[in-house]
């Protein structure tokens, strides 16, 4: 996924090969050259609505290969989830079921789900169990896919999502945790995902917020980030995508934003009856949301970072759960199932 980058700096303005994927503007300007790793990434920011991506993208080919076979390595160090990542991401799916959106129930009775991104399956198994729905996910990659199938005995798609094709009914509740963000064409990928739901469905999507200054500014940009977003951007991306906005939660460090998308009985139409292609322009374009953007991540400098408590803080909460998870470890069952039956019995009791 290395590219080639010409000459830039930081704070300059150009002209972009491609257009922006919200409000197909050109003109970027340069946020960062390096992603969290010291490698060379150029991060621009699209200067008509605040959207925040790399340039250039790479070839989407190269990228559903390096999610089917390398990622999990290069971001786990593993094919399959550990114990470790298994207890960790059974906790944060507790944490998602709690603040779940009621969902419309269909005349049938039976709600339908889909979770994108589906991982190790912990979110999709433990919002089965916790609410009695169908749940059907999505999962990319070869490894990860087959453990969820194999010990949680789920219902999964081994598919990029421009590619996969769940079948039935449409959808009551789509969630994508992580996963937007990833993705070449992200409005493409909410269009798509908006054809999947029932009429009043709701998609919960979940992403980094570029607006974060929980971490050190050379820390933000991650090279299988393609795109960054802030609540704002988000929202007007589903709404690109015939979804309405209803709700928007922020992580307590505001390191992540979530946002509600509904959609609804009648196609949204474009705002002042103004044709698509006009209307991308007059209707998704916010250069105030760019001036915003712009202006936090100027602001958040590496001297201003280290002036807070948070590096230290961060660092002591990595540490304690660290300690935590090792602790719980030991009492937890081997089996995966097991694990997350335990983790949602102690939610059940707690509630």
């Amino acid at each position: 996924m290395t590219v080639s980058l010409p000459v830039a700096a930081r704070g300059e303005q150009y002209a972009a090969r491609d257009a922006c994927n919200l409000c197909c503007s050109t003109e970027v300007r340069v946020v960062a050259l390096r992603d969290r790793d010291g490698q060379a990434l150029r991060t621009v920011m699209c200067t008509g609505c605040g959207l925040v991506r790399c340039d250039p993208m790479p070839e989407p080919a190269t990228l559903d290969r390096y999610y089917r076979e390398r990622y999990r390595i290069d971001y786990k160090q593993r094919t399959e989830p550990s114990r470790r990542h298994i207890l960790r991401a059974g906790r944060v799916a507790i944490d998602r079921l709690a603040r779940l959106p009621r969902v419309p129930v269909p005349e049938t009775g039976v709600c339908r789900a889909l979770d994108i991104g589906a991982g190790g399956g912990e979110f999709a198994y433990l919002l089965g169990r916790a609410t009695g729905m169908a749940v059907t996910g999505i999962e990319p990659n070869e490894g990860y896919a087959g453990h969820a199938r194999r010990t949680l005995g789920l219902d999964l798609l081994v598919s990029p999502l421009h590619e996969a094709l769940p079948g039935g009914e449409p959808f009551d509740l789509i969630t994508m945790f992580h996963v937007l963000e990833h993705l070449c064409d992200p409005g493409a990928a909410l269009a798509r995902l908006a054809t999947w739901l029932a009429p009043g469905g709701l998609a919960v999507v979940e992403v980094p917020n570029v607006e974060a200054t929980c971490q050190a500014p050379g820390h933000l940009f991650h090279a299988a980030h393609l795109y960054n977003f802030n609540a704002a951007a988000l929202e007007r991306l589903g709404h690109k995508a015939g979804l309405e906005p209803v709700d928007r939660w922020f992580s307590a460090d505001r390191g992540n934003v979530s946002v509600t998308l509904r959609r609804p009985a009648a196609h949204l139409q474009p705002a002042g009856g103004l044709s698509a292609e006009d209307a991308l322009g007059a209707a998704l374009a916010m250069p105030g949301n760019a001036a915003r953007v712009w202006q936090v991540r100027s602001a958040h400098t590496p001297w201003r970072h280290h002036a807070t408590l948070q590096p230290a803080v961060r660092a002591l909460r990595r540490l304690g759960n660290r300690a935590g998870e090792t602790w719980a470890l030991r009492r937890m069952p081997a089996d995966p199932r097991a694990m997350l039956d335990r983790l949602f019995e102690q939610w059940q009791v707690a509630g």
